[in-house]
């Protein structure tokens, strides 16, 4: 179909391939750079460089779904094709120390427009949740609000995939838990929060010599505008639950799925007698049931009883759809915002320090790849 923007996906791995597959349901026209990509019997124009990627096909949007090494290059290539290129990237945007030059990438390019990927802030849920707690305590300040994503991932670094030298346990899911923890806070206090340095005695890390850390457990405590005190807590591991380590997940972060499937997308917010509590998905049931994919669950339990809403949404396709939307609309150039990268660097910073409450030993990969 003439007319569509086309999107070039550069980068087919895990993430890459579900870039495209929901481009592709949006109705874009969609092209790969991989040198792994496969080029025969796919109906999609592919490339092993973006060098061999014709150039009588302007591209619309680039999607960087590269390796978090190779993000700031990649996005280099792409401006020196296209000065005035749309460009998504995948979180993290880049290594910890990469933040000025892919700045700086940006001011020489006025006209090029760049957003980083950021799923979890554009969940519907947390939004609910809010409405939620809104109608059944109105009158009770939040007073804790404590967030859980964790997955065991050793098959896949041992496999070469989602490996994150650099950040360790902060560079997988710890991005995603402040997209949720920013839309459950005021936004001055999230803010503050991001810009804070991280008090070595409230985190507790869980650290591998060859993968930086593993887990992190941090507890910490904000003020707000009105002076009410919000107990900040959050929880990540990519070792899974059996791992022993100086930080294991707290009692409120405990999974309910079945013993095959480690994953943990929870949120929870207190405020008065009242308890919300939000499973993104995988959800389950009492039984080991997945419930459908997007179907997430939030509860209410307080002095009126237990209540339970089931909220079908996909963060995925809402934080693409407003991307694309974003990239090529008519409004301002969107601002780079580093602020959640710096307080992931920050953490790694703290993660590689020794005075840290976190040495203990704890099960590792089996396997560590020779190339990332």
């Amino acid at each position: 179909m003439p007319g569509r923007p086309h999107v070039c996906v550069v980068g087919h791995g895990v993430a890459g391939r579900l870039h495209r597959q929901l481009l592709e349901g949006m109705g874009l026209s969609v092209s790969v750079v991989d040198p792994a990509a496969p080029r025969h019997d796919t109906p999609v124009a592919t490339a092993a460089t973006l060098t061999e990627l014709p150039a009588d096909r302007p591209v619309d949007v680039w999607s960087v779904c590269t390796p978090t090494a190779a993000h700031v290059h990649t996005v280099a290539a792409v401006l020196d094709r296209d000065p005035e290129a749309r460009v998504l990237v995948e979180k993290p945007a880049c290594r910890s120390w990469e933040g000025p030059e892919l700045s700086a990438l940006l001011d020489a390019h006025d006209r090029a427009r760049l957003v980083v990927m950021n799923q979890y802030a554009h969940a519907k849920a947390p939004a609910i949740l809010e409405a939620v707690r809104a109608e059944f305590a109105p009158r009770h300040p939040v007073r804790a609000v404590r967030v859980a994503f964790c997955k065991d991932r050793r098959e896949d670094i041992a496999a070469g995939r989602f490996v994150d030298l650099d950040y360790g346990v902060f560079g997988y899911e710890w991005l995603h838990m402040l997209a949720v923890l920013g839309s459950l806070l005021p936004a001055p206090a999230f803010d503050r929060y991001l810009r804070d340095a991280p008090a070595p005695h409230a985190v507790r890390i869980a650290r591998d010599p060859r993968l930086a850390s593993t887990a992190a457990h941090e507890t910490t405590t904000l003020r707000t505008a009105d002076g009410s005190a919000v107990e900040i807590e959050l929880y990540s591991t990519i070792t899974g639950p059996d791992a022993p380590h100086t930080a294991p997940a707290p009692a409120w972060a405990r999974r309910t799925g079945p013993a095959t499937d480690s994953r943990l997308r929870l949120a929870r917010v207190e405020a008065g007698p009242v308890v919300l509590t939000l499973e993104l998905d995988p959800v389950f049931l009492p039984n080991g049931t997945r419930l459908p994919r997007n179907t997430h669950r939030l509860t209410l339990d307080g002095p009126g009883g237990h209540r339970e809403w089931l909220v079908p949404d996909s963060p995925m396709d809402n934080a693409l759809r407003h991307a694309v939307a974003t990239l090529l609309g008519p409004g301002p150039r969107p601002p780079l915002d580093l602020r959640p990268l710096g307080r992931i660097g920050r953490l790694a910073r703290l993660a590689a320090r020794t005075d840290t409450p976190a040495d203990a030993p704890h099960t590792a990969p089996t396997a560590l790849p020779t190339r990332l």
